[in-house]
């Protein structure tokens, strides 16, 4: 009985360590892996950057374990996931990534086996070699296993790593062999890393028209959407802990747990998994906010986190910013957003129409009327609807929002009613006109009440 005892408290801890909390940030970034693996695409490199313990290894993991249960021919390899090293770089690097894809596939086909089975440089780790041969050999023998087992995506995570180089090399050689083999596979590769990736993957244009950037950002509290969805994730984690917990008590401190983890979702799964696995060790029963502290980041680690974050948040925004700048100029006076207040035109000189051209012009036109500038769709109709501030994902979790008994939000600016229903695990509020009643909502609904999400009745 003790044993089973033990074993079923063990089980319960696992069960905490394994649980990846679904919050809005990591489900639109998943939403958006899966539609460039599965959607058409003319980019072949997709650079994911974030702070450090945002949760982009997570998402990475999540995306390539629904693409292998999506896949129902076994003789495919949808995804292969790869590891970069800060101990390899340049060439070293890129036969360490050949070497973890032909490992990876080697299995999947007979085929691919006898292909690899006398490649020298796999089936010796630890040989490097500077024969030509040899490389052209691992080289082809990745794309001729892409090619057969119809490999869709490459995940790399740490890939800052990936893309360093050693010398004498410039540091754009890693990036044109990153296109020359994308180009040729046309599979998907995923670049997950800290800022220092950004900086590699924008060296120059030619690349850069080969990919898009993803931003994976993390949590700001001057935001209150941000706040809403940051505490749902947090009310997630707590509802896991396989300890007594005052889950309501806790969430008034949600700053605390915030500011302590950064914003970062993932610094606080760690946070909360590295505590209770040592109380469930001990005998504890109850998580406390002595025991949080005691088991949070050291002051000085996440000083040096938050400078990291800050200072690459800040350099993606000023490149964003000069980018702009740097159009402007170039095209004197760009051509607005269809759709938004246009800036003053350029004076555009008119065409002189030859009086041959001019004949023939009259010859099909029999209305003429005054040179005048057009509406576009009904104008008076936009202008008087009042479109509500609010829209978007409600950070509520599904399995939570099912469990509640009613299907319909309230949307906590206008107080307008929809029935929602989770899709890929979320829920999206969608653009509506702004409620023009004031009478209040009496039917039993969710709604946000001090930042919190709960069902509410009257």
């Amino acid at each position: 009985m003790h044993t089973t005892e033990a074993q079923l408290r063990q089980a319960r801890l696992q069960a905490f360590i394994d649980f990846k909390v679904k919050h809005p940030r990591l489900e639109e970034i998943d939403d958006t892996l899966m539609q460039a693996i599965r959607g058409h695409r003319t980019y072949t490199l997709l650079p994911l950057y974030g702070a450090s313990g945002v949760g982009k290894s997570t998402v990475l993991g999540r995306v390539a374990a629904r693409c292998r249960a999506e896949e129902t021919d076994s003789s495919c390899a949808p995804v292969v996931e790869v590891q970069a090293s800060p101990e390899d770089v340049g060439a070293s690097a890129r036969l360490v990534d050949f070497r973890q894809i032909l490992d990876q596939l080697r299995s999947h086909h007979v085929a691919v086996n006898d292909r690899v089975r006398h490649l020298t440089l796999l089936t010796h780790p630890g040989k490097k070699s500077s024969d030509p041969a040899e490389w052209l050999d691992m080289r082809e023998a990745v794309v001729y296993a892409f090619a057969l087992l119809r490999v869709k995506g490459v995940f790399v995570d740490e890939a800052q790593h990936l893309m360093s180089v050693d010398t004498p090399h410039k540091p754009t050689s890693q990036l044109d062999w990153l296109k020359a083999l994308t180009n040729r596979t046309k599979v998907l590769h995923v670049l997950a890393g800290n800022f220092d990736l950004y900086d590699f993957c924008h060296l120059h244009g030619q690349a850069g028209r080969r990919m898009r950037d993803l931003y994976f950002p993390r949590y700001h509290f001057d935001n209150a959407a941000e706040c809403e969805a940051f505490v749902g994730a947090l009310r997630s984690l707590l509802e896991q802990v396989p300890l007594i917990v005052d889950v309501p008590s806790l969430l008034t401190h949600w700053r605390w747990f915030g500011e302590w983890s950064l914003g970062c979702v993932g610094v606080l799964s760690d946070w909360l998994v590295e505590t209770v696995d040592v109380l469930y060790k001990q005998g504890e029963t109850t998580l406390t906010i002595d025991a949080l502290q005691k088991h949070a980041l050291p002051p000085d680690l996440r000083a040096r986190m938050e400078r990291e974050a800050r200072a690459g948040e800040f350099k993606m925004d000023q490149a964003k910013a000069q980018s702009e700048q740097e159009l402007k100029r170039l095209l004197g006076n760009p051509a607005p957003v269809p759709g938004t207040t246009p800036t003053e035109a350029p004076h555009t000189p008119v065409p002189q129409i030859s009086p041959d051209t001019r004949q023939s012009l009259s010859s099909h036109a029999r209305v003429e009327r005054a040179a005048t500038r057009d509406s576009v769709g009904d104008q008076v109709q936009m202008a008087n609807t009042l479109k509500c501030t609010f829209s978007g994902v409600v950070p509520i979790e599904a399995r939570r929002f099912l469990d509640g008994g009613t299907h319909l939000v309230e949307c906590p600016d206008c107080a307008a009613m929809r029935s929602l229903e989770p899709r890929s695990g979320v829920l999206r509020f969608k653009s509506h006109d702004k409620r023009k009643t004031t009478t209040p909502n009496t039917e039993g609904r969710w709604a946000r009440v001090d930042l919190v999400w709960s069902v509410v009745r009257g």
